[in-house]
């Protein structure tokens, strides 16, 4: 859970930069959000992506086979 709150914190922060370079579009905006903006959107999509498979092995590997 805590990896997921993380992740929607990133991605936050990653929208609230490329609101910046829209709103104010001069060359230090533009650079910050096309490269931190997307290495932490990036980086929130990979945690949400890692947190999902985890559950769904875990929720696969509970499940008795069948007979």
């Amino acid at each position: 859970m805590t990896a997921l709150r993380i992740a929607c914190v990133l991605t936050i922060i990653g929208l609230a930069l490329m609101c910046w370079s829209m709103l104010q579009p001069t060359w230090l905006p533009v650079m910050v959000a096309m490269s931190v903006g997307q290495l932490v959107g990036t980086t929130a999509f990979a945690i949400f992506a890692i947190t999902i498979i985890r559950d769904v092995r875990k929720t696969y590997q509970k499940k008795p086979a069948p007979p």
